[in-house]
């Protein structure tokens, strides 16, 4: 039989978020794409909830938004409730979460990606890799074809080697009604590759016509919704609202009197799961001492009555989800449209990839989103756009973008995955970045759109309204400093944290008649009243970069240094940092090993790559 041959500058394996926000990158810097899917129909699919941002996830699409990628602009028009999360806490804590409409997302993430010059989109299933002295030159397909390219970025999700359970059921898959993908993780295995397991869920579906919403707390959206995208001026589409129940002393008995029936307590399952978004089975035996556990009924669309039941993910038996839904107060006549299950699949720890993304086994293969530990598609999109950058990149022999920590929550993302690894899915929160009070989902545009731009990333539109929108701060800055007020400035008078924008309007003519963006003057409120905050940890990042910026040679032979600790010369030749602060944040590193580090690195004379021989 002849096989078919094709010719790209990158191939994308996997459709999911990662994939489709790393094909894009990579089309739009010019590289000629493919997007390789076992199903062209599930571009974009939201496995899990349907929903997009949340606590420091809205955080990272933004980021994303403002490099240029896609997330942000997908929800804002297929949205259907928005809500800004910790409206309470100061600015650096808001997060924005969105409701979707499941399908509509999917349908035009999809769309997006079909009239992308440059790639295209193919339904294929891999079986191979094609690797040739180290270096990956493409992918075998299922049918006899090859693929060949100069670097492929593996987004395969939950797909490797995955397997479904519901109670004793076991189905092979890496969700409902798809199959799995054995032969990649084993040609992985095949090339060194350690590859572990992980565990995730998700919770049954209901018919909505069969709830009582009665009996449930209503829970709107905000009733000023603030969009995603810098490119989206407002949402005007309307909200649909969400349902609050709960689980209760009933629920809990069910589950105890079957947990010698679900899996991650029958040892069914041996594998970690996500310990901050655990099954309600886990919930249940965890905390024992509670009484209840919150469930929000969330709509999956404009054109569906099927509701997602957020809080209690399970694996239990179908019988054991049936009475157990029917014993929670609004759910007692629902009937289960689709049951919880479990995902098993293969992952790679990620400390077997460079700060960039690609694998440090074989040059050219990268990996992104839930191959490398993680969970949620706000993650997964963040790794994928960073990888097709740097594929792009490496084939143009160009410097790879690496965010450091103080630039995006993407950069401590992909910082914590290569330095520390994962012992359980990785999610990202606030607490997780050092210099969040810097990485705010109102500034994101101000720290990586001028990066986008630089790259190429960014298309003209963008860049144009970016420009009008940094004068427009600029004006604003110019006005309440030049203009006096008690003695002060303006400036001054708005570091109270009663006094915003219109505060000052009330007080001059000009601060009213200033023609500038609304999203200009509170950005001005939020950084003068930050402004002290800020210039302490700008201090400090600037006190320690002059440190932690000192790079370690690639070729650096850690095994030569005898006044390190044996176990510091290992962790540092697996990690192999690229600098000294990736170094200190290496789990079990000191920071007298990095004391040691540090001269012998400034004094390059005493080591040579093989210095350790002999």
């Amino acid at each position: 039989m002849k096989t078919s041959q094709y010719e790209y500058d990158i191939l994308v394996v996997g459709a999911g978020h990662a994939g489709c926000e790393a094909a894009l990158a990579s089309a739009r810097l010019g590289a000629k794409t493919a997007l390789l899917t076992m199903n062209c129909d599930m571009v974009g699919a939201m496995s899990c909830n349907p929903a997009i941002g949340g606590v420091a996830k809205g955080q990272i699409v933004r980021e994303i938004d403002a490099l240029g990628g896609e997330m942000g602009r997908v929800i804002d028009e297929t949205g259907i409730q928005f809500r800004m999360l910790n409206r309470g806490k100061g600015p650096a804590m808001h997060s924005p979460r969105a409701q979707a409409d499941k399908k509509a997302y999917q349908f035009s993430m999809k769309f997006r990606i079909e009239k992308q010059e440059n790639l295209t989109l193919k339904q294929e299933t891999v079986e191979g890799l094609i690797i040739e002295n180290d270096r990956i030159t493409g992918i075998q397909v299922k049918g006899e074809g090859v693929y060949h390219a100069k670097a492929v970025i593996l987004t395969t999700g939950t797909f490797l080697k995955a397997v479904m359970h519901v109670g004793e059921a076991q189905t092979e898959g890496g969700r409902a009604g798809e199959g799995t993908t054995r032969t990649v993780s084993d040609s992985l295995t095949r090339l060194g590759f350690e590859l572990e397991r992980f565990k995730t869920g998700t919770p049954c579906r209901l018919n909505g016509r069969t709830i009582d919403f009665s009996k449930t707390e209503l829970q709107p959206g905000d009733e000023n919704p603030q969009p995603f995208s810098f490119m989206t001026d407002e949402l005007t589409q309307p909200q649909m609202p969400c349902y609050l129940t709960a689980t209760n002393e009933k629920v809990h008995e069910v589950i105890r009197q079957n947990l010698d029936r679900a899996p991650m307590y029958s040892g069914q399952i041996d594998s970690t799961g996500p310990r901050y978004c655990p099954s309600i089975e886990d919930k249940v035996v965890r905390f024992s001492e509670r009484d209840s556990h919150q469930i929000f009924l969330e709509p999956e669309g404009r054109t569906t009555l099927e509701y997602y039941c957020n809080g209690i993910s399970t694996s239990l038996p179908r019988d054991v989800q049936d009475q157990m839904v029917h014993s929670i107060v609004g759910l007692e006549n629902a009937e289960i449209m689709r049951y919880g299950y479990a995902v098993e699949y293969d992952f790679a720890p990620p400390t077997q990839l460079h700060p960039t993304l690609e694998t440090k086994i074989i040059e050219g293969l990268y990996f992104a989103g839930q191959i490398n530990g993680t969970t949620g598609y706000e993650e997964a999109a963040g790794q994928g756009l960073i990888a097709g950058v740097n594929a792009v990149l490496k084939l143009k022999k160009e410097e790879p973008l690496i965010l450091d920590r103080n630039q995006a929550y993407l950069g401590v993302l992909i910082d914590d995955l290569v330095t520390k690894g994962v012992d359980e899915p990785y999610r990202m929160f606030t607490s997780r970045a050092e210099y969040r009070l810097l990485l705010r989902h109102d500034n994101a545009d101000r720290r990586l759109t001028p990066i986008g731009m630089r790259l190429g990333l960014v298309d003209q539109e963008r860049a144009s309204r970016f420009q009008k929108y940094e004068e427009d701060v600029q004006k604003g800055y110019e006005v309440i400093r030049r203009l006096r007020y008690q003695g002060g400035s303006l400036e001054d008078f708005m570091k109270r944290p009663e006094v915003n924008w219109n505060t000052l309007s009330e007080l001059s003519p000009e601060v009213t008649r200033l023609d500038i963006s609304s999203l200009a003057k509170r950005q001005v409120e939020i950084e003068v009243q930050y402004a002290g905050y800020i210039r302490r940890q700008t201090a400090e990042i600037a006190k320690l970069q002059k440190v932690q910026s000192l790079k370690v040679p690639e070729s650096f032979d850690y095994l030569a240094i005898p006044q390190l600790r044996i176990e510091a010369r290992q962790k540092l030749s697996k990690i192999r940092p690229v600098n000294l602060g990736q170094a200190g944040r290496v789990s079990g590193i000191t920071p007298a090993d990095i004391a040691v580090l540090m001269i012998y690195i400034k004094d390059r004379d005493k080591f040579s790559p093989q210095s350790s021989e002999g």
